[in-house]
């Protein structure tokens, strides 16, 4: 490590690929939807999108055909009011020496770790506030079954999965997200021949479902709220200049050697009536 440090303080892409771009979204359970991805080297992203396209209408052979002027809008990614999550840590050269295992590896898996629950927190529930993005409970525009559920019941479930559909979701495309307080509520639900309505994965590697439709689990959605979505019409922009920086000089004084690690996402739905919420659950 010594060497590399020496000849190079910052790590190629590839590098920055590889320990902290997929770590980062194997650990976070927002990454981990499969969300579509847009990159950026810094500049914000704008993704349009088709509003409208008219309406269409029956015509009679040899009829001339009514014009339409499409309707278009767009999203924006990364505006200069998403700032980057940074952190350092410091770690001395003697521990470098005497370690037994990769302290590369090791800090970089506790790093990512740390920068991707900071992540999850405001890609899942933030208010915008402080240079985070606005998580996805709170996107403006989406569709809400209820505010006031009280105790979670089947139906409401159901009526989550009607609003869903309503919005053209296909259920194909579904996920829930829930809190571990709502998912220990759901996994008590049965119908009347006692059979649950969470279904366990029996294949491996297949997801477990919830009314045929997978779920993420994250304590980062709040207790009093739950949300089926489209995870085709939500989007997440990343900065590609994310980066992992070895500060070899910096704390020299100490004879430590430090660990910077920049990253930059935001989140944005490009149909918000895809995402439905389901709040005010007390029980």
């Amino acid at each position: 490590m010594a060497n590399t440090t020496a000849l190079n303080s910052t790590l190629t892409q590839d590098q920055v690929e590889r320990l902290l771009v997929m770590p980062l979204e194997q650990e976070s359970t927002y990454l981990r939807v499969g969300f579509p991805v847009f990159t950026s080297s810094g500049e914000p992203i704008k993704v349009p999108s088709l509003t409208s396209m008219g309406t269409p209408t029956y015509v009679t052979e040899g009829s001339a055909i009514p014009e339409v002027s499409a309707s278009t809008s767009e999203i924006e990614l990364l505006p200069s009011s998403v700032k980057s999550v940074k952190t350092i840590s410091k770690v001395s050269s003697e521990l470098i020496r005497q370690s037994v295992v990769a302290i590369e590896s090791a800090f970089s898996m506790k790093m990512t770790a740390d920068v991707a629950r900071i992540l999850d927190a405001a890609l899942w529930d933030g208010d915008g506030t402080g240079g985070a993005p606005t998580g996805i409970c709170n996107f403006s525009g989406i569709t809400s079954v209820g505010t006031a559920a009280g105790t979670v019941s089947v139906d409401d479930l159901y009526d989550m999965q009607e609003a869903a559909m309503d919005a053209y979701v296909m259920p194909t495309e579904m996920t829930w997200a829930l809190s571990p307080a709502n998912f220990t509520r759901i996994r008590k639900l049965s119908d009347s021949t006692d059979v649950k309505f969470l279904t366990p994965s029996l294949a491996a590697g297949a997801p477990a479902t919830l009314l045929g439709s997978p779920y993420v689990v994250t304590s980062h959605m709040p207790d009093d709220q739950i949300l089926l979505f489209d995870r085709n019409q939500v989007a997440v922009g990343m900065d590609t200049r994310a980066s992992i920086t070895i500060l070899d000089q910096t704390y020299a004084s100490t004879d430590e050697v430090g660990i910077r690690i920049v990253a930059r996402y935001d989140t944005q739905p490009m149909n918000a009536e895809a995402v439905v919420s389901l709040s005010g659950i007390t029980a």
